[in-house]
């Protein structure tokens, strides 16, 4: 005997077919979804990075502008150059104008802690965020991230990401020109007589790296002396 296949009517075929057209658009749907968050978290993951990176180089131009006043006065730069309240102020406004808020700052060298010429930040991301309840009662949302003591009373919010950066500020091999009898009348940095406290700024480099100096930033004359390297960064 032969075997005979099932012939589905129209309709059951029908709504097979939309069972499965429903299927799938909700299924695109959830994968949407998923793109759209993951997307934006790595957006909001680029925003806080880019502040960690404009806090770093901001706050270290504060021993790049020092540095270079003292080269347009015809001094070869050794003493303290970096200043922990002038950078710290510098490197929250430079965080916040990048919708992020300053969490830690410190200074490093490779000179015992005498100069600060190395500045690592780490800055959170300004915006927090609510998990969207079960009963629909909170929607997922950004907001303005309240003061940490307060984060209490709001259950499920959290921090949209945080960075860190280290910047550094790097002075070019520099020598004292002589005049007669053998007086000091100017400095020589890179084969380039320094004119004022703009072209010094110019001859002074400020980049990000990887690594902090080996000593945190004690300098002489401070309650605490330099004893041991500063711990390893971690980015």
């Amino acid at each position: 005997m032969k075997s005979r296949s099932r012939v589905f009517p129209a309709d059951e075929r029908g709504q097979a077919n939309l069972f499965l057209l429903v299927g799938l658009t909700l299924s695109l749907l959830a994968l949407t979804l998923l793109f759209i968050r993951l997307g934006d978290a790595n957006q909001w993951r680029s925003r806080v990075q880019t502040a960690a990176d404009s806090a770093a180089l901001a706050a270290v131009t504060v021993a790049r502008d020092n540095a270079a006043e003292m080269l347009a006065r015809n001094q070869i730069p050794v003493s303290p150059l970096y200043e922990p309240a002038l950078g710290r102020t510098t490197a929250e406004r430079y965080a916040q104008k990048n919708g992020a808020v300053l969490e830690s700052i410190r200074a490093s060298d490779d000179t015992m802690g005498q100069i600060g010429n190395y500045v690592r930040v780490e800055v959170s991301g300004a915006n927090c965020r609510q998990e969207l309840q079960e009963d629909r009662g909170r929607e997922w949302s950004d907001l303005v991230c309240p003061p940490e003591e307060e984060r209490e009373d709001e259950e499920g919010l959290v921090s949209v990401g945080n960075a860190s950066a280290i910047a550094e500020m790097v002075i070019p091999n520099c020598d004292y020109v002589f005049g007669v009898e053998y007086q000091i009348v100017g400095v020589e940095c890179e084969g380039q007589v320094i004119q004022s406290v703009q072209h010094a700024r110019q001859v002074i480099e400020i980049r990000l790296v990887s690594e902090e100096g080996q000593y945190l930033y004690k300098p002489l004359g401070t309650s605490d002396q330099p004893s041991e390297p500063s711990p390893s960064p971690s980015q």
